[in-house]
């Protein structure tokens, strides 16, 4: 009798595991997906804590040879860091790194009007690049030179709108800000395309995008 018993439990139980094996297997798909997309937002996590720190420490060290608004320091690790993160990581790292640096140093200033103006510049260049390469695959080549002139399209229209209120209203002021940014912009194009193929090299699975911005948006 105790072995009929067991043998109708047992044909239950496996009667009510094929019939809901879809379910099943649904459910432990999503809890590997679940693990799948904690995983990869501890890594971009990481990655903007790094690059936020870059950006934050960087300008210090030229601000200390007195390079620092010549070659636009912070824009180097949040561009760099835009072309490996997805676009909400690229965007936070825009926005702490300036806003930290001006708490911890007073650079840049929030009068006159620096921090606002590089604010949006580096949301801008990091969101077109983070959408242009990291999640749209465009070359880095693409990418890269679209954000540039998005940034200095930005700075162009900004400052001609807020100069005037500070006194500043020569035709020309906004063309000499956009134009001092020249080294800057020679040095981002020379150095991020470089820093990406040596990361490929060494460490190709940190530029694996494909799964991360799938599960990361």
């Amino acid at each position: 009798m105790k072995m009929i018993i067991k043998l109708f439990h047992s044909f239950y139980t496996a009667r009510f595991f094929y019939q809901n094996q879809s379910k099943i297997q649904c459910h432990f798909k999503s809890h590997k997906l679940e693990n799948k997309m904690n995983k990869n937002e501890i890594r971009m996590m990481t990655r903007a804590a790094l690059f936020a720190a870059l950006a934050i420490v960087l300008p210090i060290l030229f601000h200390m040879v007195g390079l620092g608004a010549m070659f636009l320091p912070m824009f180097l690790p949040v561009m760099f860091g835009s072309a490996i993160l997805t676009w909400k990581y690229a965007m936070l790292v825009a926005v702490i790194a300036p806003i930290v640096s001006n708490l911890m140093t007073g650079m840049p200033p929030v009068a006159p009007p620096v921090l606002p103006v590089m604010l949006v510049e580096l949301v801008t260049v990091a969101l077109s690049l983070s959408i242009l390469h990291t999640h749209k695959q465009y070359s880095i080549w693409i990418a890269l030179p679209v954000a540039i002139l998005l940034d200095r399209l930005v700075l162009w229209s900004m400052v001609s709108l807020i100069a005037p209120l500070f006194g500043f209203d020569h035709p020309f002021f906004s063309a000499s800000l956009v134009v001092s940014g020249i080294p800057g912009i020679v040095l981002q194009l020379a150095l991020i395309p470089l820093l990406l193929k040596s990361l490929h090299r060494s460490f190709p699975y940190l530029l694996n995008y494909r799964g991360e911005t799938d599960s990361n948006g």
